[in-house]
């Protein structure tokens, strides 16, 4: 039987949508992986309705209280760190080694979205006599977050744990290329005691993002990707008055002078340039000889 990949909805796996993309295999081995079924517009209103429900208990929940959802999040994700590395090498192609550093780098932000009680610490300033000003935060409402195919726990880990312990409710769509990872981060949260309707998983493909870009229900949205993708998704969110963050690629240059080291010098080139076979944000494509560093190209 081919397995699917499910949305995550109100807390649950629900299978969802006319529209099925090609089977997945994994590019480790060619082993078939499954199948991602497309969430259609009538899906992702369903999935909003429930965020927003949510949201409204959700974010009346004190800060404090929030974020204990986080440190057993973080907990259950290290207990279960091999089983989330060998899910993100089986989808992504990554090493084990390399699954498992970007899990701890998303295990990192966690880190610092539960220290949010103290981040949140309010201004108070008295302006005149007897007149004081003070800042007030509010949560937004839902929060999308579209993620790419090379680091299927990591980028998310940037989003939600923010979004979530600052009271918003939010709905991941993850690459399509990389759809049981977030899955996996799903039950961890509900685990973790995470309300349901506050984390969401929506798969498919551009069908998908333009529903949520569009639909009104979605106060904001994050995305990571290729630059000129990540311009189309700002553009289509401004439209409907989304709050947007698009983050592209990057040209990425190393300079090499003539003293430098020149076995630290190339291991650091080849591990910037290949290193997660290239597919990152930070990979080194340019590197820049200054004077005479023929010794170092040589090597």
């Amino acid at each position: 039987m081919t397995k699917t990949a499910h949305h995550y909805i109100n807390g649950a796996r629900a299978e969802a949508g006319p529209r099925s993309l090609a089977p997945l295999t994994s590019p480790v081995d060619n082993s078939p992986l499954g199948q991602v079924r497309v969430a259609d517009a009538p899906t992702v209103d369903r999935t909003i309705t429930s965020a927003r429900e949510a949201f409204r208990s959700w974010s009346l929940v004190p800060v404090k209280d929030r974020v204990q959802v986080l440190y057993r999040f973080k907990t259950l994700v290290e207990k279960n760190l091999g089983a989330l590395a060998q899910q993100v090498t089986a989808e992504n192609g990554k090493t084990p080694a390399e699954s498992a550093a970007g899990i701890q780098r998303g295990i990192e932000i966690v880190e610092y979205a539960a220290s949010l009680p103290q981040l949140f610490a309010g201004d108070l300033l008295e302006v005149s006599a007897g007149v004081d000003c003070y800042t007030r935060r509010f949560p937004l409402g839902v929060v999308a977050g579209i993620t790419p195919f090379n680091f299927p726990a990591m980028v998310p880990m940037w989003m939600f744990p923010m979004a979530i312990a600052c009271g918003n409710s939010f709905i991941l769509k993850p690459s399509e290329q990389v759809p049981f990872t977030p899955l996996l981060l799903a039950d961890l949260l509900k685990e973790a005691g995470l309300p349901d309707g506050v984390f969401s998983v929506l798969q498919g493909d551009r069908e998908t993002v333009e529903a949520l870009l569009d639909h009104p229900g979605i106060n904001a949205a994050a995305f990571v990707g290729s630059t000129a993708v990540a311009k189309t998704v700002y553009e289509r969110g401004i439209a409907s008055n989304k709050r947007m963050l698009t983050l592209g690629g990057a040209k990425n240059h190393l300079v090499v002078v003539p003293d430098a080291d020149p076995l630290i010098t190339a291991r650091n080139v080849v591990s910037s340039a290949i290193g997660c076979a290239g597919q990152r944000c930070m990979a080194a494509s340019v590197l820049i000889a200054v004077g005479d560093c023929d010794h170092i190209i040589e090597l």
